[in-house]
Order: C-alpha cells, then sequence, then structure tokens
C-alpha cells in the first residue's frame, strides 16, 4: 500500500494511537471477561478483534497495544492472576502479528473488497489467531495448575470459540466500514512502524 517514492515516519499521531488502541482494548476485554465467563475463559471475548483489527490498522503500534492491554483488562475483571498473565503476552502478542503480517505479506487489502480479502481476515485474523492463542492459554492455565489436563480440550475449544465469533462479526464490520475512514488519516500504518 505504500505508494511508489512515498515515505513515511513514525510520530506521535502513532504513540496516541497505540495508547487510545490500548484504552479501547482495556475496555472492551474487561467487559468480555466479566460477561460470559466460563472458569479462566470467556465465551464471548470481543477483545481479541481489538488485538487484530488495531494490528491491521496500525502494524507494530497495534500489535503493542494487543500485546499489552489484555494484561491489563484481566487484572482489572480479575479473570486471571498477574503471572499467568504476563504468561499470555507471546500469545496476546502472535494472535495481533498474525493479523497483519497475513494482510503484509500476502497483500490484501483490510477494506475487504475482495473474497481474497475476506480468507485472508477469517483465515489468519480470525482463526488461526485465535487458535494459537487459545492454545498457548490453556498450556499456561495447565501449567499453572488452573485447568486439568483433561479441562485442557474443552477449554482450548471454548476460548476459540469465544474468541472467534466476536472477531469475525465485529472485526469484519470494524474493517468493512471503518477501515475507509482510517486509510485516510496519517495514522494508518502502510508499513511496520508507519
Amino acid at each position: 500500500m505504500v505508494e511508489e517514492g512515498e515515505r513515511r515516519s513514525p510520530g506521535i499521531i502513532h504513540v496516541v494511537m497505540m495508547a487510545l488502541f490500548i484504552g479501547i482494548g482495556i475496555v472492551v476485554g474487561t467487559l468480555g471477561s466479566l460477561a460470559i465467563p466460563i472458569g479462566f475463559v470467556s465465551a464471548f471475548w470481543p477483545g481479541q478483534a481489538v488485538q487484530a483489527v488495531g494490528s491491521i490498522w496500525f502494524g507494530a503500534w497495534g500489535v503493542i497495544a494487543g500485546m499489552f492491554f489484555p494484561f491489563i483488562s484481566n487484572a482489572m475483571s480479575g479473570s486471571a492472576p498477574i503471572p499467568v498473565s504476563a504468561a499470555y503476552l507471546p500469545a496476546n502478542f502472535i494472535q495481533g502479528f498474525l493479523a497483519v503480517a497475513a494482510f503484509k505479506l500476502l497483500k490484501g487489502d483490510p477494506r475487504l473488497l475482495t473474497a481474497r480479502d475476506w480468507t485472508i481476515w477469517v483465515v489468519f485474523g480470525v482463526l488461526v489467531a485465535n487458535f494459537v492463542g487459545a492454545f498457548w492459554g490453556t498450556y499456561v492455565l495447565s501449567w499453572f495448575g488452573l485447568i486439568t489436563d483433561q479441562a485442557r480440550i474443552p477449554a482450548l475449544l471454548g476460548w476459540t470459540f469465544g474468541n472467534s465469533i466476536p472477531s469475525l462479526i465485529f472485526g469484519s464490520i470494524l474493517l468493512k466500514y471503518v477501515t475507509p475512514m482510517v486509510i485516510r488519516s496519517k495514522a494508518f500504518v502502510k508499513g511496520w512502524w508507519a
């Protein structure tokens, strides 16, 4: 999406958008964790839509926001102890990174103009990202002794679907209808940092 000869550099707008998405993610993540909790898993967690969409729009700034806001929202909602939330950080990073990396490497358009764009979004931004996050998250819960090994598969499925459904609904709406406005702003990141 970077035009030939176009020069972009990171600026204060990117730091502001990162902070804004951390704030939005904290609110959405906390409400999602409190809304339909099933033990340490939420049956409907729209925070992942914020992770994926924020990363697609704001590149590495969005990935950073998507990595840290769940840590804060978990602490606020009490959905996971602090050490567990810290252990989730790699998965938080991967969930946002997979979405933006897929769009950049496969040259997808975040406005979801074609079936190919939709496929990139659904496969990488929703399904793969949420499965990887759920796989790591349930491993962490098992490692900390918060779920048994027998509970890991049901928790993995609940986590995957509990993140994927709101990601597909809210993320798709944001990408399809808000991206055209975001792309026209200086905040939109065409590379990784600007």
